[in-house]
Order: C-alpha cells, then sequence, then structure tokens
C-alpha cells in the first residue's frame, strides 16, 4: 500500500481511493500512477512508462499520454498537480510518498473538508425534513465490493455501449458479493437507465427495469443519495420529469458530493430551459467529477446556451480528450464557434461529428446547412438542407428549421416547430433563434409568454 496527500494506492488491487471512497480509474490509468509512486523524484522515460503499463506491447505513445491527462486532472481535483513533463526525457512525480498512513496536512484538510460535507448534509437533513434526526452511516461495502464498484463505475463513465454493458455485469458481481448492500443495486440500476438513454437497448424496457432495481436500493438504504439519484434518471422520461427532479434533489440534499446527481439535475435544468441554473450545476458536477466526460459534454452544452462560448469550447474539448469516441462534444464547439461568427471552424466540427456519428449524418448535414447559410454560402447551404431532409435518419425538427430560417424560409421554419416537443425548452433560448426569437407564432409554438 502506497499514501501519498490525501491518497492511498493498493499495488495489489491497482485501486485508488481518497480516504475510504475508492476512485472509478481503470487498472491501466492506476498502473502508470502506480509507476511514478513506486520511484518518486525520478525520471521516467516514455519507453520505460510503456513496458510497465503495457507488458503485453501492442500499444500507441497516446495511450501513456491520455493516462498522464486522466492522473493530472485527478490529483489537481484532490491535492496537487505532482507530474510533471521533462522535455525530451519523459515524466517526472514530485509527492511524497510513505508506505505508511502517516497524517500530513493534506489529509489533514482532506479529513476537514469531508467533515464539513457531513455536516452540511446533517443540516440538509434538518431543512428538509424538519427534524435533525441523525441516521447511521451507511453499511461498507467488502473489499472486494468495492474494488468491482470502483471497475464498474469507470466502465460506465465511458458511455460507450460495450463499457455500459461491462459495468452492468460489474455491478451485478457486486450485487453478489454485497446482497445487502443498496450501493451495488443504486449503481445497476443508473446503469440500465444509461444503456436505454444512450440507445444501447430498447429505453422502455430498460427503464422499467432501472425502476424496479432503485426501488430495492432504496429499500435497503432509503437515504442513499446514488439510489434517489437512479430513481431520478429512471423517471426521466416524459410524464415523470417533475418526480425526476425531485428525486435529484432529495439524492444532492443527502450527499452534495455525488457528482452524478448534480450532472442530472443540471442537464434536467437545460431541457427546461433553464440554461443558466443548470450551468452552475453542471459545474459543480464537473468540479466534483473532473474526470467525467458526460459531465463535460453537458457542461460545455449548459455553457453555449448560457453565451459563454469559450468555455463551452474548452469543456467540449476536455470532453473529447478524455472520451474520443463521443460525439456531441463536436456539435458543442461547432455550435460555440458558428456563434463566434468563425464558420468554418464551426463547419470542420459538424463534419467531425458527422465521422464519428455515421448515424447522425443528416444531423450533420443540418446543422452545415445553418452554418454554411450563415456564412453566405447559400447554394452549400441548400445541398446540405437537402441532404438532412433525405437522408435514411431524421434530423431534429429544430435545427431543419433554423437552416431555412437562414435561407429565408421563415414559414417554413416556424411551421415546423409545431412538433417542438420535448426539445422546447432548449430551443427557447438556443442563440440561434434570436432571429425568430420575437415572433409571436414562434412563441405560440414553444408555448412562451407572449
Amino acid at each position: 500500500m502506497l499514501y501519498f496527500g490525501p491518497f492511498r494506492l493498493d499495488s495489489e488491487r491497482l485501486l485508488l481511493s481518497v480516504g475510504k471512497r475508492p476512485l472509478p480509474l481503470g487498472p491501466k490509468v492506476v498502473r502508470t500512477l502506480l509507476a511514478f509512486a513506486e520511484r518518486p523524484g525520478q525520471v521516467l522515460a516514455k519507453r520505460e512508462l510503456l513496458d510497465f503499463v503495457w507488458p503485453e506491447g501492442f500499444v500507441e505513445e497516446g495511450n501513456l499520454a491520455q493516462n498522464v491527462y486522466v492522473l493530472r486532472k485527478v490529483l489537481r481535483a484532490h491535492w496537487t498537480d505532482c507530474i510533471e513533463t521533462v522535455p525530451r526525457r519523459g515524466y517526472l512525480f514530485t509527492g511524497a510518498v510513505s508506505t505508511s498512513p502517516a497524517p500530513h496536512r493534506a489529509a489533514v484538510r482532506w479529513q476537514y473538508v469531508a467533515a464539513a460535507a457531513a455536516l452540511a448534509i446533517s443540516l440538509s437533513f434538518t431543512l428538509v425534513h424538519g427534524t435533525a434526526r441523525s441516521r447511521p452511516a451507511p453499511s461498507e461495502l467488502s473489499a472486494n465490493g468495492q474494488r468491482l464498484l470502483a471497475m464498474g463505475t469507470y466502465y460506465w463513465k465511458q458511455r460507450t455501449e460495450a463499457s455500459v454493458q461491462k459495468s452492468i455485469r460489474y455491478f451485478r458481481a457486486v450485487i453478489a458479493s454485497d446482497p445487502k448492500n443498496a450501493r451495488g443495486y443504486a449503481a445497476l440500476g443508473e446503469a440500465y437507465a444509461i444503456e436505454g438513454d444512450y440507445g444501447y437497448a430498447p429505453m422502455k424496457r430498460t427503464y422499467a427495469t432501472a425502476r424496479a432495481i432503485a426501488r430495492t436500493a432504496l429499500k435497503l438504504d432509503p437515504q442513499l443519495s446514488q439510489a434517489h439519484a437512479a430513481m431520478g434518471i429512471a423517471e426521466d422520461v416524459p410524464g415523470t420529469r417533475a418526480a425526476a427532479r425531485e428525486q435529484y434533489r432529495t439524492a444532492i440534499a443527502l450527499d452534495p458530493g455525488y457528482a452524478a446527481a448534480h450532472q442530472w439535475y443540471g442537464s434536467a435544468l437545460v431541457q427546461q430551459g433553464r440554461a443558466r441554473e443548470g450551468f452552475l450545476e453542471l459545474r459543480k458536477a464537473a468540479q466534483l467529477d473532473p474526470v467525467s466526460p458526460a459531465a463535460l459534454s453537458w457542461l460545455s452544452e449548459a455553457a453555449y446556451l448560457s453565451r459563454r462560448y469559450n468555455e463551452a469550447i474548452a469543456y467540449a474539448r476536455e470532453a473529447s480528450d478524455l472520451s474520443p469516441e463521443r460525439a456531441d462534444p463536436y456539435v458543442d464547439m461547432g455550435l460555440a464557434y458558428e456563434a463566434m461568427r468563425n464558420y468554418g471552424a464551426a463547419e470542420r466540427e459538424f463534419r467531425r461529428y458527422a465521422v464519428i456519428c455515421p448515424g447522425c449524418r443528416s444531423e450533420a448535414a443540418a446543422l452545415l446547412a445553418h452554418a454554411y447559410a450563415r456564412g453566405g454560402d447559400v447554394r452549400a447551404a441548400a445541398a446540405q438542407l437537402a441532404m438532412a431532409r433525405r437522408g435514411p435518419e431524421s434530423a431534429d425538427s429544430g435545427d431543419v428549421a433554423l437552416a431555412l430560417i437562414a435561407l429565408n424560409r421563415r414559414g417554413d421554419a416556424l411551421a415546423m416547430l409545431k412538433s417542438a416537443g420535448p426539445n422546447a425548452g432548449r430551443m427557447a433560448v438556443d442563440p440561434r433563434f434570436d432571429a425568430v426569437r420575437g415572433d409571436r407564432r414562434f412563441k405560440k409554438y414553444l408555448k412562451l409568454p407572449a
């Protein structure tokens, strides 16, 4: 076992923890940190690190750079950045490492923060429930359960189809290891909801499964923040969105440090058209979990809708750095560049979006049509609009309407907005609709105050 700052690194299980809380990092990322922690103060060549982390070979140097990027974000979020790049030589770990958990100022500071957070939770209960009843701390997972939960959470955060399915297998293993502990059930409920939300499985079925599992978690521990968050995302569908938001608020009151609850509540606010409030919640989520691509991607969208365009680009780049296979950051970057009238950069990002998401080409064409029209290339805009409307996949009606508006076909565009549906809240604050925001038909279709 190795200790540095507020961290504990289990070299055998490749598990990194802050205090008693395991961090959801992949084994190769933790193994990279292990290489540094075993030889602090020494410059490690890139080739040396590659051989240590990937003894099986067949790896590119970019994988190492990605691991270092993730580690720096984690270290900076909880302690300090102690990985230095030594030009033309490699990397240097400057943190003090010990083999015993002797307290030091950083650890004491972290314990103070944890105590303050616990006090905040207690006060939240007093305000919400009207009493100051204390509750026993939730039961700890076994060491094996903690390891399985950390692995499952790592894969769950990647949000790819294969990684979410892997996370489901790990969370089922947590339940098998600790069947009376609510944490495994809560995590599994969240995983099933994400599987449906991202379209990897039928939403109706996965959300029903997620709700059933979340109910089990709540029966085992009614005051577990993650259980309420799991129920929230499972209820975040038409007809029960208000109930979902209440579950998110309860989850945050129970544990203000649970990043996913802030993320989902923030994204729910964004969908309501409350972009600035959503931005604050999503920024908190990204601060609490700085290596979450999903939180950063949603934060980028909220920044764009709040007209913080440079921030939107910066957050989107961080999201794509952490998860290169995600497509949505390129949309956010493109929209922010377009708002800044950098149409060439916007077109480049929308084309990257189409490459990363082959099933999104009609949507990309609608986005390109608007960017070309705003940039003055009417012929290219018309061609992209035709592709968007005849493609095998349907483009978002709002984005098609925007292209029509930019091509001076406002009547056709506003007629399309009669079916705005669940996107109405977001469209109400989207800067691209500024050209028609005062039109009474636009207000009527989006049910805005006249």
